[in-house]
């Protein structure tokens, strides 16, 4: 899992179990008007509890694989959630799958389209192992105040240590700068099929030092 300094940086932490409530609606909020969940939940009234629902569940999942950082706040204003080489998140049979709450959610038929496009990003996905940065998100009362940047960095300080490189994607055009001032660049574009938003993957790899 992603090991963290608190000494060095900041006051990033690990997430416990009380802190998934505050990480959902993190998520959901950070989330709701991000390209992708636009595409996904088009319906403006309920996307943000549909967001909160759908990416609560994946952070839950990913809690189990000790993977998941937050600013360190009593609750929680910021989160970044992992994946490292060989990890994956447990299956748990009191929650439901992913593709299960994503048909609850907006039907059958349109699920199995937003599916179609969210595979193809392998697509655009390294074929050599990687820390994969799932999730950055902001509560967007407390959004450029460095809580990203600490979380970020950490990291990218721990890949950096195990000699990874770190892989993400994003739907949102005006994260790409962002990331680019932290040493990402962008490998790959892909419009997701059929109708979905342009995502940007990008990459850092180990030696790159850029503002860090």
């Amino acid at each position: 899992m992603i090991s963290v300094r608190c000494s060095k940086i900041n006051h990033v932490q690990h997430a416990t179990a009380g802190d998934l409530p505050a990480i959902r609606s993190i998520l959901a909020r950070a989330y709701t008007s991000d390209p992708l969940m636009r595409w996904i939940f088009p319906d403006d009234e309920h996307r943000l509890e549909s967001t909160a629902a759908w990416l609560g569940v994946l952070a839950e999942r990913y809690f189990a694989t000790g993977s998941i950082t937050t600013d360190g706040a009593p609750t929680p204003h910021a989160v970044a959630v992992w994946q490292l080489p060989g990890g994956s998140a447990p299956p748990d049979g009191s929650l439901p799958t992913a593709g299960g709450l994503l048909a609850a959610l907006i039907g059958t038929e349109r699920a199995g389209a937003v599916g179609n496009g969210l595979r193809a990003i392998q697509s655009v996905t390294p074929s050599h192992p990687f820390a994969y940065l799932q999730f950055l998100a902001v509560h967007p009362d407390w959004q450029r105040r460095g809580h990203g940047t600490a979380l970020l960095r950490a990291g990218l300080d721990e890949a950096r240590r195990r000699g990874l490189p770190v892989q993400l994607e994003t739907t949102n055009p005006e994260n790409v700068p962002f990331y680019r001032a932290h040493g990402f660049e962008v490998t790959s574009t892909l419009d997701l099929p059929p109708d979905g938003p342009t995502l940007w993957a990008m990459s850092h790899y180990p030696g790159d030092t850029t503002n860090q």
